[in-house]
């Protein structure tokens, strides 16, 4: 599923450089929270560092800071090593044109070491290949789909800055889920997402309008994993410089607003053996395989210890409210949105969806976690889980997501399976990072909520 046409060889690139079409190159790399780290490099400068080998020297520091830029003391950058460097080295086969900025060219770029062809193993990136390798080790790739919503607000970005993003002008004024006429209303900016994302390799299936005020989904063809991740956050970074050249604002906050609904990012994944096989789905019982049960399995034991992985901030709990279709209830069902998990599609579509994540989940630490869970799984040889039928908000006996970063924290901390994939650096990292950010919530802020509730009356 992956669209080659779209991506530069160096030959193409190398014509179009000698032109004058494209005279900047973005060699970026995804950051913990996924957003895109890096630098913009003249022609010659990337061909001397880029397409050397030798890479483009960057600190360490881009893995190591909080989302206000703050440095956090991490073994991987921190004051006794002199946030040191590391060399971001050019992925080829992800170079591409960039198509509202009509002179540059993007490369995403994997993060090494800097006197070693040793890849920097809290990378995302990096993080991610593990777990791809693992399962290649068994014979088995997945292919994977991200299916994002966002909000957009009719409000310049500086302005809605300068308003500390309180009472923006939504995009849409009423509820409009699936409504036409409101896709007809937004389709002035949304057809530019539809009609530029594949010209920059990310292939688009669908958009429609959300439930909530402003709110749309995009969703994205499947790919083959790495791809998908990269897909994901090219879409992200692509979504956000669109709307600031449209002077509106964009958010993909798991829950921007208490009294609406929040932003989803639905993963969809199906099993496929190395040479390219479909796995998931067994003729026999018209439904999954005994190893893709298996796999679905090992992600409903682990969904509450992996919730970290995949709703990485504090915000990210507030959008687990029963009635507003987030995946907090830890069950399988066919077709049934009110389970974290739903199977959906038939044959080689056969796949599962996990309902947990928002739209502000890092695609690199959610598909690690997911492929680390499933790979538990089939090690222990877990059977299908049964399937749920009914309301699964309500069922009895059904286990819910952790509903704040505190508990998801701990629950990470305790599984042993996690820190067995992942590695004890890589473990430790993310464990860090995350204190890092509750701390940060804890003892650092007042909110409004606090303003309102005892101002004037303590």
């Amino acid at each position: 599923m992956t669209d080659e046409s779209t991506l530069l060889d160096l030959d193409q690139f190398e014509k179009l450089a000698a032109t004058g079409e494209i005279n900047t190159v973005v060699c970026a790399t995804p950051d913990p929270y996924g957003r895109l780290v890096g630098k913009r490099l003249t022609i010659p400068a990337f061909r001397s560092l880029g397409l050397s080998g030798a890479g483009i020297n960057a600190s360490s520091f881009i893995f190591a800071v909080d989302l206000e830029m703050n440095p956090l003391d991490l073994p991987v950058s921190n004051a006794d090593n002199g946030w040191a460097d590391i060399r971001l080295v050019p992925d080829l086969t992800t170079l591409r044109r960039v198509p509202w900025e009509p002179h540059a060219a993007l490369v995403i770029c994997d993060a090494y070491e800097a006197d070693s062809d040793t890849m920097l193993a809290v990378a995302p990136r990096t993080i991610l290949r593990q777990q791809i390798e693992r399962a290649r080790e068994q014979g088995l790739a997945f292919k994977f789909a991200s299916e994002l919503e966002f909000f957009l607000a009719a409000t310049p970005p500086r302005q809605a800055w300068e308003l500390g993003y309180q009472n923006l002008k939504m995009l849409s004024d009423y509820r409009s889920d699936y409504q036409m006429v409101q896709a007809g209303r937004d389709d002035w900016f949304i057809e530019r997402i539809r009609n530029q994302m594949p010209g920059f390799g990310v292939s688009i299936e669908s958009s429609k309008p959300e439930w909530g005020l402003g709110q749309q989904e995009v969703t994205l063809d499947y790919c083959d994993t790495l791809e998908m991740a990269d897909r994901h956050v090219l879409f992200k970074y692509g979504v956000k410089q669109l709307a600031h050249a449209a002077d509106l604002t964009v958010t993909f906050m798991a829950k921007p607003k208490i009294d609406d609904v929040g932003s989803s990012c639905h993963l969809h994944v199906s099993m496929w053996s190395s040479d390219g096989s479909p796995l998931s789905w067994s003729a026999d019982t018209a439904g999954m395989s005994a190893k893709f049960g298996s796999f679905v399995a090992g992600q409903l034991t682990h969904a509450a210890d992996m919730t970290l992985l995949l709703a990485p901030t504090v915000n990210s709990y507030k959008r687990f409210q029963p009635d507003q279709f987030a995946g907090t209830a830890i069950a399988l069902g066919a077709d049934n949105r009110s389970c974290a998990f739903r199977l959906v599609g038939k044959g080689p579509s056969f796949r599962v969806e996990n309902r947990i994540p928002g739209g502000d989940v890092n695609p690199y630490y959610a598909y690690s976690a997911t492929i680390a869970a499933g790979l538990d799984g089939i090690a222990r040889e877990l059977p299908a889980p049964d399937i749920f039928d009914g309301n699964a908000w309500t069922g009895t006996g059904v286990p819910i997501v952790p509903t704040s970063l505190h508990q998801a924290l701990r629950l990470f901390e305790e599984c042993k399976m996690a820190r067995a994939a992942l590695g004890d650096d890589v473990f430790d990292h993310l464990l860090s990072s995350s204190r890092s950010e509750l701390v940060a919530f804890d003892s650092h802020t007042v909110t409004d909520w606090e303003m309102r509730r005892y101002y004037e009356r303590v």
